[in-house]
């Protein structure tokens, strides 16, 4: 990571932007995500107690194809500085086949530069233009930068699940939101016997 944080530290300016490029991630680039990942988890911006191995991370990278896809955003010398997904929707059911659960993490010295902005637009494009109709996403209630990203691309909080992990022994809230990507048919549920 002492590169990349090399890297941010010589090019950040203004136009940063203009110097990165988003492309799905390859095998090639496990070493980075996993470092990027790990950073998470050791911030607690992950829903990991222990960092990820190599293994890991080809693992996650092999479970996403054209349609689920794990991007990566990449500066002009190559260091990546942020990963996003969209991921099959856990359990997987066909039911559930329109929607997709949302990761996105950046490199420590990468965030509040607008690459999460980019990231999140690539990814919601993505998922339109893959007949996603849905992007489901979680979060830790704590972690301001990840709701106000989430909050800024229009998700709504449907509810926060209490004491739904554990992370270092303790009990964590976990937030979810949604975010409706199409208005599709809706059919109102049917009323439950009570």
């Amino acid at each position: 990571m002492e590169t990349v944080a090399r890297a941010l530290n010589a090019f950040w300016d203004v136009t940063i932007l203009d110097r990165i490029h988003t492309r799905p991630a390859t095998l090639a680039d496990v070493p980075a995500i996993r470092g990027i990942l790990n950073e998470a988890i050791a911030a607690r911006a992950a829903f990991d107690q222990y960092p990820k191995e190599l293994t890991d991370i080809r693992r996650w990278l092999e479970e996403h194809d054209e349609r689920y896809v794990l991007l990566v955003s990449v500066d002009e010398d190559g260091h990546i500085l942020g990963c996003g997904g969209l991921n099959r929707y856990q359990p997987p059911h066909d039911a559930h086949d329109g929607v997709a659960d949302l990761s996105v993490f950046l490199a420590s010295g990468a965030q509040r530069q607008g690459l999460g902005t980019r990231l999140m637009t690539e990814l919601e494009t993505h998922a339109r233009n893959h007949d996603f109709h849905k992007i489901v996403a979680r979060t830790f209630p704590a972690n301001r930068a990840s709701r106000r990203l989430l909050r800024k691309f229009g998700y709504r909080v449907v509810g926060v699940y209490k004491r739904d992990a554990v992370i270092d022994g303790d009990y964590v809230d976990v937030m979810i939101v949604e975010k409706l990507l199409s208005p599709g048919r809706y059919r109102v549920g049917v009323p439950s016997d009570e």
